[in-house]
């Protein structure tokens, strides 16, 4: 298949390296300069395992390249649109990308040869129900200057992926969900998946948009859950791991261990945003969600909770190396980091903070100009082993930050 993927962030260039491990040509689309220089030269934009070589072997394979026209999307057999739908301050979801990107999908289409099939748009940005049919269709439609069904057709077709592992992810996933507009109309996209074995769900726009934002809401609803258990247990002088190797036993009516271990505060691109528009959706549906629409406050109050923790054992100005500062292990992406937030504290609390990550410590410029100078100030390249530290707070896995506490003291957020 020839494939245009639109959008060269996280999903997007994994997107195309899975296609790219399917034996597919890729033609990567992205606004940003920097990124479009990177993929140009073979490079990923990104730190995922597995990517950086599918990236190297496409490009040097001629298999993938770039470009900055949206037009070349009307000589490919399906477009992939990838571009974040970023939450604003008041908990909607900023659609201007998704709304730009079928405007020039439209156009495409419109100077697509008749003696071609239908271009197949598959978009996969977080929208709420009925941003597909009410918002993304018209959008195309108007600028196609006709409706679906001879030149184009659309889909929604979200992903379920977890950075750190998203490659992974996508060979295996749990399902395949795709929201079509008429039964039939992904039949392209279903050839491509067609290696996988999973169950797949053909399913209405509306169906399939609101999956995707209930599995993101339901996971942070988890980690929550086991963060104010944990606190409780803390508390009363339990181990919350005790309980939740016997809460996690349960697998016919808990579901899964998944997010099911107290530790760290949720964060990254998706969680706080997707968490945050779906209560927003809902209350302006009028529809009471209380225990959604407090997630996001006990997710802050844990990290209070980890603050006062940590000041048991130190006090200001005390030494303290904070292991982990991209959001989860196996990505350097900085983005809405519970560490990030935890960091700040400590430095406003007047504690003397050293920061190490081996997700980020070779990564130069591009990732230290994500953080506040004082937190980047903090980064460690590497750990040395004479540094007295008061109080070792590891927040991500990293065995050579215990051996470099020898017998310090140490505060286990990732095994609370």
């Amino acid at each position: 298949m020839r494939a245009i993927v639109i959008g060269l962030g996280h999903v997007g260039i994994v997107t195309a390296a899975d296609l790219l491990r399917d034996g597919h040509s890729v033609i990567g689309l992205d606004t940003n300069q920097a990124v479009q220089d990177y993929v140009g030269r073979g490079l990923s934009p990104i730190h995922e395992p597995g990517v950086a070589e599918l990236v190297a072997a496409g490009h040097a394979a001629g298999r993938l390249v770039v470009t900055a026209d949206p037009d070349d999307a009307a000589q490919v057999d399906i477009a992939i649109v990838c571009v974040g739908t970023r939450g604003r301050d008041d908990g909607t979801l900023d659609l201007t990308d998704v709304t730009r990107v079928a405007g020039e999908l439209g156009r495409a289409a419109r100077k697509r040869p008749a003696s071609l099939a239908p271009l197949l748009m598959v978009f996969r940005s977080t929208t709420l129900p009925g941003a597909m049919a009410k918002i993304v269709l018209p959008a195309i439609a108007a600028a196609a200057g006709e409706p679906p069904g001879a030149r184009y057709e659309a889909v929604y077709h979200p992903t379920f992926t977890r950075e750190g592992n998203a490659l992974a992810d996508a060979a295996a996933p749990s399902r395949v969900v795709i929201g079509e507009r008429t039964p039939g109309s992904a039949r392209l996209l279903r050839e491509i998946l067609n290696g996988i074995e999973a169950p797949v769900f053909a399913t209405s726009f509306e169906v399939a948009e609101l999956t995707k934002l209930a599995d993101n809401t339901f996971h942070a609803l988890k980690v929550s859950f086991a963060n104010e258990i944990g606190r409780f247990a803390v508390q009363s002088g339990i181990s919350p791991g005790d309980v939740f190797d016997c809460f996690r036993a349960d697998g016919k009516l808990n579901l899964s261990a998944s997010y099911l271990r107290p530790g760290g505060a949720f964060g990254g691109p998706c969680l706080p945003k997707d968490v945050r528009a779906l209560a927003e959706g809902m209350r302006e549906a009028d529809v009471a969600a209380p225990i959604i629409e407090r997630i996001l406050d006990s997710n802050a109050r844990h990290t209070d909770f980890l603050i006062a923790e940590i000041e048991k054992r130190v006090r200001p100005p005390g030494r303290v190396l904070l292991v982990g500062l991209s959001f989860k292990n196996g990505t350097d992406d900085l983005r809405a980091s519970p560490f990030v937030r935890l960091a700040e504290m400590l430095l406003d609390r007047g504690h003397a903070l050293s920061i190490y990550d081996s997700d980020i410590a070779g990564d130069a410029a591009d990732v230290m100009a994500q953080l506040p100078p004082r937190i980047a100030a903090a980064v460690l390249p590497r750990l040395a082993a004479d540094v007295a530290w008061d109080l070792v707070v590891l927040g991500k896995e990293a065995p050579e930050a215990l051996c470099s506490a020898g017998k310090r003291a140490v505060f286990r957020i990732d095994r609370l």
